[in-house]
């Protein structure tokens, strides 16, 4: 006995110490993606679903990656004149898997508009699906932008589209794992309101949805603003967000009192630039703590268009974004880099990495911490400059620092660093950047004999240093401080 649970003991720390395993997967099929929601299954596997088109034909997906990243089991669902669903978001409850979104039928010429549910088993059979339909208002769409599931009932919060105008307001559903219609209810056009949903959440001894949503009204004076429905959708209480906050809105409940609110708020000075703002936030509106990634000048930065906030084993948070967004949501001509940044729950800053491939235009998603510490990203890849509309969809697992490891340096798409350069190559000047983390840093650029040719000392995040005056070749950089930063 002694001896057995010796080995078993000892396998464990083996397998403890063994490094996490990461990929980096990318679906080459020339269509336009909108990879909505991600999720982990119990077994570590990962589903995302997506929403994709090209020219005029149109289609919904969920994919099936085991840990490795191979793609082991897929769904797709093709849209006919007759039929039309839009996927948008995904659950696992009780072994099944339940994907929710917006869905259309055309009957005799009348056309059904509804939030369609459609549950599968693990191996992604189609078991049955279901429409809730929305009474009361005369509506040309819904579409669910958040789903949680409690006490056995899934609650849908929605974004019901209407009129010649085309303008929108919230919706709830509240429907069991059996498929029946519990309750809806939406906010009424009449009430004078114009929220444009975009996440909610539940909190505990409460029935009702906590959301971030953009405010078309401007009444509040900021375009995110945090309503609070009862679950008959009448307005509880709500505040404005800060820093001129813009889309992408999400939101993660933080204890029983406080939420984090996840934006983009503005820095007008001396260009517009977005800048990734994480707050937490009390329910009277309070501001307690707060975290803004400061965009260098003319580069745009986003917070992951659907899940930017997620929580790490050990507590702190993971927040991640797309750094060097030439317009929102223009043509993009340059690369982008994806950001990870590690957070203590009060938005202190742990570590920051770049994670950048020298060929294109990568958006991020989606970001969760997969249970074994890793960091699971889905996204959208396209060529800059661009050579077509094709946004063709990534996904990508790193270790728990943001390391892509074990993978063939020939084929490694993706690279990670504390700190960057460019563009490169380069000529009259290079940019440079470095983890927020560090308030200084050095930087030395050597020729490939090894010899001294320039060096400077970085005392702010984001510098710009002159190199006219070196003659053109080939050249090896470093980035270095005391404190433990060396690229």
């Amino acid at each position: 006995m002694r001896k057995t649970t010796l080995v078993v003991l000892l396998f464990f720390l083996i397998k403890a110490a063994l490094p996490q395993q990461t990929f980096f997967t990318h679906i080459q099929d020339g269509n336009i993606h909108t990879p909505f929601d991600m999720l982990i299954m119990p077994d570590g596997n990962i589903l995302t679903c997506s929403f994709y088109r090209s020219d005029d034909k149109s289609w919904s997906s969920i994919w099936e990656l085991d840990q490795a990243g191979e793609i082991i089991d897929e769904w797709t669902f093709k849209n006919t004149s007759i039929e039309f669903f839009r996927t948008a978001c995904m659950l696992e409850v009780d072994n099944q898997i339940f994907l929710f979104g917006g869905g259309q039928k055309s009957n005799q010429g009348n056309v059904e508009k509804f939030v369609s549910m459609r549950k599968f088993d693990l191996q992604l059979n189609e078991l049955d699906n279901f429409c809730f339909h929305l009474n009361g208002m005369i509506h040309d769409g819904l579409f669910p932008r958040r789903v949680a599931y409690r006490d056995s009932s899934f609650h849908i919060f929605t974004t019901v589209v209407y009129g010649v105008e085309h303008y929108f307001t919230a919706a709830y559903f509240k429907v069991s794992s059996g498929g029946g219609l519990l309750h809806s209810a939406f906010l009424p056009p009449s009430s004078g309101e114009i929220p444009w949903p975009y996440d909610f959440c539940l909190f505990p001894g409460s029935d009702n949805l906590f959301t971030l949503n953009l405010d078309g009204t401007g009444n509040c004076g900021q375009l995110g603003v945090f309503i609070e429905f009862d679950t008959a959708m009448n307005i509880v209480s709500q505040f404005p967000l800060n820093n001129g906050s813009m889309p992408d809105y999400s939101i993660l409940r933080d204890s029983d009192t406080t939420f984090f609110a996840i934006y983009n708020s503005i820095d007008y000075w001396p260009l517009v630039e977005f800048c990734p703002t994480v707050e937490k936030i009390d329910l009277d509106g309070n501001v307690i703590n707060q975290f803004v990634y400061l965009s260098p000048e003319d580069s745009s930065s986003n917070v992951a268009y659907r899940n930017a906030l997620d929580t790490f084993p050990d507590g702190n948070l993971l927040l991640c974004a797309t750094k060097n967004i030439d317009f929102y949501p223009g043509v993009q001509q340059e690369p982008t880099q994806i950001m990870f940044f590690k957070l203590t729950p009060d938005l202190d800053l742990i570590w920051q990495k770049f994670l950048f491939g020298d060929d294109g235009n990568y958006r991020v998603w989606s970001a969760k911490v997969h249970p074994d510490g890793g960091i699971v990203v889905s996204g959208t890849f396209s060529p800059t400059p661009p050579q077509n509309g094709a946004m063709e969809i990534f996904f990508m697992k790193t270790d728990s620092i943001g390391l892509l490891t074990g993978i063939d340096e020939n084929e490694q798409q993706i690279k990670t660093t504390e700190a960057i350069l460019y563009p490169n190559p380069a000529r009259g000047f290079v940019n440079i950047e470095f983890s927020q983390l560090y308030q200084k840093a050095t930087f030395q650029l050597m020729d490939i004999v090894g010899k001294l040719v320039l060096q400077k000392q970085l005392t702010a995040n984001h510098q710009s240093i002159n190199i006219s005056g070196i003659p053109a070749g080939t050249y090896v950089y470093r980035i270095f401080n005391k404190d433990g930063l060396d690229e």
